[in-house]
């Protein structure tokens, strides 16, 4: 409610004074009132154009107003190239049926000379169909073999009896679902974002009811059965020279409470050399999450500037920060109609502008120090300008407004936004782990919240075998089916020995085509 408007309004039938210069008091009064309802109904109006646009607006920034165009080829988030219009071929792996046409005998005689014509080439069609999903019992039978000659009385059972198979058919012991349909589960929950509920109904069309709480069951017991790979998963993120990070809120349910509690994700991706996507989730929102994940990892961190991260630089971590966040809080003063924004979004498109003229990592084996010496040359000169800007603007800008808290992030974090300059293999901005985070939004949409904080443990382990099989185009189900009955086997015990042929990144090197994610 805008203040003042909860007072009762004045009765019109009250007689005015005849004192002029107590009218002239009244009038100046009702002015200021006014003056001041106009600025807060102005401050609201923007504040609601600002959440409609969060909520409904396109997520780039490229389009976000006609007064001030983006320069032709300075756009921090450029538009990916337009592809080729058209059908592209079916992949090979795929298996074909074939339908033929031919013509009877009395189609084949030639309407002319009667004779019968010849077959002169084919015309062939592709089109991708689709089974529906079979489901199958698979029974799994374990032959047990005894000693006819030992006598029963005198030698152990275990020596005269031996079976066949593991000691318990997997991946969950005693459970209702085999190996596929396990990885089926997952990840219609985990990559398609389906509730549990849906994925009830659709088991049940195959005349199987299953309640969603034991498919909430199943999960728990994939998450357990992936808890050491996600332990080894860590301990490679930890070995990176950088750390992405970032985190994202989802609701959870505590038993003795009315209302759902408010937990945090938070995705950790190493570099190129320990390529894994690994998730926590912590029940609130203090420094103990990341503090514990990170804990003794002295590399760079490339995140927001959250105070949950100080810790971690406290105990020897460099904070990288991102420039696409610090950009957001311009575009908000720019879009508030602050035209002294126009200046640092100038200049910080000039630094993405030199982003996108550097070689991609990898492309060379001089290619980190070719991007160190470029930025040391072009966009450390343009951060000198900007910096320069900042504090010229600075004092006389109003420190809540917009502008003045855009300016206010960029000079306290200013060190962290340099910070990318310092090395080859660093970042701008922190756009990796957002881009992930983006699975676990959807999600979010479709499942609402988490049934308890166990449930978000769950979710964390599977989110980082889903999110890791994305970045190398890999089919989450086929990596699951694979991979969660070998991880039975393995036992609680497995050694990183044991469990390395099954990270994500080695197994698609020696998985079947069929694994590979179409398109």
């Amino acid at each position: 409610m805008i203040a003042g408007m909860d007072a009762p309004p004045p009765d019109p039938g009250t007689p005015l004074p005849s004192d002029v210069a107590a009218l002239q008091a009244m009038v100046r009064e009702l002015l200021a009132d006014n003056a001041r309802l106009r600025a807060e109904v102005a401050d609201l109006r923007g504040k609601l154009d600002a959440a409609l646009k969060h909520r409904f607006g396109r997520r780039s920034e490229r389009g976000r107003t006609s007064r001030r165009p983006p320069e032709p080829d300075a756009d921090p988030d450029p538009a990916p190239a337009a592809g080729g219009h058209g059908r592209g071929p079916l992949p090979d792996h795929l298996p074909r049926r074939t339908v033929e046409h031919d013509l009877t005998a009395a189609e084949k005689a030639c309407p002319c000379c009667g004779r019968e014509r010849a077959c002169i080439g084919t015309q062939a069609a592709e089109q991708l169909d689709y089974d529906p999903a079979a489901y199958f019992v698979l029974r799994t039978v374990r032959r047990v073999y005894a000693c006819r000659r030992c006598d029963p009385s005198a030698v152990p059972a275990e020596q005269r009896l031996t079976t066949a198979g593991p000691p318990q058919v997997g991946p969950v012991p005693k459970g209702l679902c085999g190996p596929g349909l396990l990885a089926f589960v997952a990840t219609a929950k985990f990559a398609d974002h389906l509730p549990l509920h849906r994925l009830a109904g659709m088991i049940g069309r195959s005349g199987v009811a299953v309640a969603p709480s034991t498919l909430g069951g199943w999960v728990a017991a994939a998450a357990d059965l992936l808890a050491p790979l996600r332990g080894l998963m860590r301990r490679r993120v930890l070995s990176s020279r950088v750390v992405h990070t970032d985190d994202t809120p989802v609701s959870f349910r505590e038993p003795g409470r009315d209302r759902t509690r408010r937990g945090h994700l938070w995705v950790y991706l190493g570099d190129a050399a320990h390529p894994c996507a690994v998730f926590d989730f912590t029940p609130g929102y203090s420094r103990d999450g990341p503090s514990t994940f990170l804990a003794g990892y002295a590399g760079y961190v490339q995140a927001d500037a959250l105070k949950q991260y100080a810790d971690v630089y406290a105990a020897g971590a460099a904070h990288v920060c991102c420039w696409a966040h610090a950009r957001r809080k311009f575009v908000a003063a720019a879009d508030a109609g602050e035209k002294r924004a126009d200046e640092p979004l100038g200049l910080i498109r000039r630094l993405y502008h030199v982003e996108r003229s550097l070689p991609g990592l990898g492309s060379s084996p001089d290619a980190e120090a070719v991007r160190a010496a470029r930025r040391q040359a072009e966009a450390v000169p343009v951060l000198a300008e900007l910096r320069g800007c900042l504090v010229r603007h600075r004092p006389g800008v109003l420190p809540r407004s917009p502008l003045g808290q855009a300016i206010t992030y960029a000079v306290t974090n200013w060190d962290a936004l340099h910070r990318y300059t310092a090395a080859g293999f660093l970042t701008i901005d922190n756009n990796r782990s957002e881009r992930v985070l983006r699975q676990v939004a959807v999600g979010r949409n479709n499942w609402g919240v988490a049934g308890s904080a166990a449930g978000g443990r769950t979710a964390a382990m599977l989110y980082s075998v889903v999110a890791t099989c994305r970045q190398f185009g890999l089919d989450p189900f086929a990596y699951l089916r694979a991979a969660l009955p070998a991880l039975f086997e393995l036992g609680d015990q497995a050694s990183d020995a044991d469990l390395a042929p099954w990270l994500p990144d080695v197994w698609c090197t020696r998985s079947a085509p069929a694994a590979a994610l179409a398109g």
